[in-house]
């Protein structure tokens, strides 16, 4: 590895940069997406069943809003640092799949299955996909979206460092579908070759396929976003695409 573009908004995974620079790996990081909190129109959960948060960003604008939760409700996450955030923050049992980290995984659940007249609340960013609550509702549940946060996109302000990226990039990590959109639309057409040459470490198949310019062995999938799944691709495993 020359040097790694680490593609994420900035201060949200200290492990992860902190095991990048004890291995002596030279890397970057950039965002492309600004996330603001948004006040949620609804603050009393207490009517639930089960919660499930589908991030860091949603535990802790939860907890700065005050939302009241139930003593007694189950809670969800989609990979194990949400999960063990929201356990902390709330003081209450979370549970997550256990070896991929992905909401298709969230969804095998065996008390995910049978939901009929449950209340189940999912607490999250403006947007984003619905499969949770799609796949929910059709198993009974009534869900209501906990919106209380926003993502917008950040554009690139220096130009210039693309150029730099372009000499010294030669991997590239990322866990967001939305990142990877709002990344590639800052880059001109003559970027492509670059992206081809790079190596790509994503958590998931379904980020695999926004990659079709991209060779199957030049993307290593980790199955889960978490930092401990990204520091056994960029570190305790990398020769395996160095």
């Amino acid at each position: 590895m020359n040097k790694l573009l680490l593609i994420q908004p900035p201060r949200s995974r200290e492990k992860l940069t902190a095991a990048l620079e004890l291995a002596g790996v030279s890397y970057t990081q950039h965002s492309f997406i600004q996330i603001t909190e948004v006040a949620s129109s609804i603050t009393d959960l207490t009517t639930a069943d089960a919660i499930i948060w589908v991030s860091k960003n949603a535990v802790m604008f939860a907890k700065a809003q005050r939302l009241q939760l139930p003593d007694k409700v189950a809670m969800y996450a989609v990979g194990p640092s949400t999960a063990r955030l929201a356990s902390k923050q709330f003081n209450k049992p979370c549970e997550c799949p256990t070896f991929v980290h992905s909401s298709e995984a969230l969804l095998k659940l065996p008390e995910l299955q049978q939901l009929t007249n449950q209340q189940w609340f999912i607490v999250k960013g403006i947007g984003g996909r619905t499969l949770l609550a799609d796949t929910l509702t059709a198993r009974g549940a009534n869900i209501t979206d906990v919106m209380v946060y926003q993502r917008t996109k950040k554009p690139l302000k220096d130009t210039a460092i693309v150029q730099d990226w372009k000499q010294h990039i030669d991997t590239i990590a990322i866990s967001s579908a939305e990142q990877l959109a709002f990344f590639i639309s800052e880059l001109d057409h003559d970027a492509l070759a670059w992206l081809e040459r790079c190596h790509w470490i994503v958590p998931s198949e379904r980020l695999a396929a926004l990659l079709p310019f991209c060779k199957a062995d030049n993307i290593t999938i980790t199955q889960s976003a978490s930092e401990n799944a990204m520091i056994n691709a960029l570190i305790n495993n990398g020769s395996n695409y160095d």
